[in-house]
């Protein structure tokens, strides 16, 4: 049996919901009540308070305040960035503005937030433009113009987790169905390169963009699940907030946008809506009776409406001899494809650092600083499958004689000198350092644990050492500028009475004999 709301001139029938005789998509979880929660005169002001953006650990939320006295250009200031903190992710300090050189007294338009928290990203008529955190306050501008004329008056972007994608709402000729008078965006995305270079705006395609428009996209930190505001995808009135899946790595195939429900959608305009690494939450802007014309709100999400799981990893880069902090550049490769998944930066001063993990993969992790040599780490998230968030420092040595760095992520097949596909992405990085300094040479040390017969052990060490020289000898470095050595079971660094102990006995170490 059918109920009708009048107010909203919505039919329910059989658990499906139409409007105007039109079925609304809804996304799991979306009709289980969600209360609203007002983030309170911390976050909120008498003004409009727009576009939240959260941090991956949910501990940081930028936003925008518009026309304010307290805005660098006064009550005239279209728009100023202001932020606040929380120790717990739950109470908010005061919110505070950005100042310069992040605010100015024209319109200051943040699009987004590195998943590092190190990067800034506004949006510009015809690009976007990073502002980097650095040791003595923010960057010159990197400016990225990806060759497209935006005809809209706004545009919206969004930063992805893993540095490598910038997905955004704009106006061009190239709209699934473009229309000259009319303002009505698609959404695009630019990807980076290796070599740090972006690609041209591929369209998402007719999964997403409608003849209507598409805005404030934001993609959840598992690298898949997209929200974005939609006027032409069935909805309770206005722009509604929809949710998609990415299906694979073209960008233009999408599972079939689902309506976040009446429990976050209204019949007016619902847009801006954003999710930290742990789904917990979902923050918005709500122009319902509140402090200001519009106020930040958050959203408990139920296990139903959140986005899949991620491992959320946190911790410093330090000095392995000092233990002192170090700014460096932090990448995290895919061991199984042997290719990076994403990048992120430790912030200057503290050397912390955070980044979000899709689960399902075996990683390697690795910090770069001038002058060091990372010790990389390898975190296998095969088998997990729910939130979690892990402590994990990453060190650098120093390139100095003596130093030894453990090859963590070089693998071998079992009691064999065979060499997984996992290792060449360490093997590569170890090659470049060789090529970068052409005066360093190492000495390959081979290691096993004790199971099995002495002479038999340290044979087979001295054969996984003499292949790794060979691959090493193969991208180009000189034979004569790497020594090689196998120990067997001699120099174990943990006793060998756990599979888990022995099997960080099996291993290959280099050290710096010359430089």
């Amino acid at each position: 049996m059918g109920i009708v709301n009048y107010t909203n001139m919505v039919l329910e029938v059989d658990n499906f919901i139409f409007k105007n005789d039109v079925k609304i998509n809804l996304a799991p979880g979306s009709e289980i009540p969600q209360a609203k929660e007002n983030l309170g005169i911390a976050i909120n002001s008498a003004y409009d308070d727009l576009s939240p953006k959260i941090s991956v650990d949910g501990k940081t939320l930028i936003f925008a305040r518009q026309y304010s006295p307290d805005n660098l250009g006064g009550a005239e200031d279209n728009e100023d960035v202001w932020f606040a903190t929380s120790e717990d992710g739950e109470v908010w300090d005061k919110a505070q503005n950005y100042g310069v050189p992040i605010n100015t007294k024209e319109t200051d338009n943040l699009g987004s937030i590195s998943g590092d928290l190190q990067t800034l990203m506004f949006c510009k008529n015809d690009g976007f433009v990073f502002k980097h955190k650095t040791e003595t306050g923010w960057s010159e501008p990197e400016r990225i113009y990806p060759g497209f004329k935006n005809e809209s008056q706004y545009m919206e972007g969004n930063l992805s987790s893993d540095g490598k994608a910038i997905i955004f709402s704009v106006k061009t000729k190239d709209n699934i169905a473009y229309r000259e008078k009319v303002d009505e965006k698609d959404l695009y995305v630019i990807l980076r390169n290796q070599d740090g270079t972006w690609s041209k705006p591929i369209n998402l395609g007719k999964d997403i963009n409608t003849d209507q428009g598409e805005l404030a996209p934001f993609l959840a930190a598992d690298g898949r699940t997209l929200y974005f505001a939609s006027e032409g995808w069935p909805g309770f009135g206005g722009a509604d907030i929809f949710v998609s899946k990415r299906l694979d790595n073209t960008w233009t195939r999408w599972s079939r946008p689902q309506n976040l429900g009446r429990f976050i959608n209204t019949t007016s305009f619902d847009a801006f809506y954003t999710v930290p690494a742990s789904g917990k939450y979902a923050y918005m802007v709500s122009n319902a009776a509140g402090i200001g014309k519009g106020d930040i709100i958050r959203i408990k999400l139920p296990e139903q409406a959140k986005p899949e799981p991620v491992v959320l990893v946190k911790g410093k880069t330090l000095n392995a001899k000092t233990k002192k902090p170090i700014s460096a550049a932090i990448s995290f490769d895919d061991l199984t494809t042997n290719q990076q998944v994403g990048r992120a930066n430790s912030e200057p001063q503290s050397g912390t650092y955070s980044i979000a993990l899709p689960y399902g993969t075996n990683y390697g992790l690795h910090a770069g600083a001038k002058g060091f040599i990372s010790v990389n780490e390898n975190l296998e998230l095969v088998t997990i499958q729910s939130y979690t968030e892990m402590e994990k420092d990453l060190y650098l040595i120093p390139i100095e004689i003596g130093e030894s760095i453990p090859l963590n992520n070089v693998f071998f097949e079992q009691g064999k000198p065979i060499l997984k596909k996992e290792s060449f992405s360490e093997l590569d990085r170890l090659a470049q350092i060789l090529l970068d300094n052409p005066n360093i040479e190492i000495q390959l040390n081979g290691h096993t644990d004790s199971q099995g017969n002495k002479t038999a052990l340290i044979n087979l060490s001295i054969d996984r050492v003499g292949v790794v020289k060979k691959y090493l000898i193969d991208k180009g470095i000189s034979a004569k500028r790497i020594a090689g050595k196998g120990f067997g079971p001699e120099k174990p660094i943990a006793p060998n009475d756990t599979e888990e102990n022995r099997r960080k006995n099996r291993r290959v170490e280099f050290e710096i004999t010359k430089k």
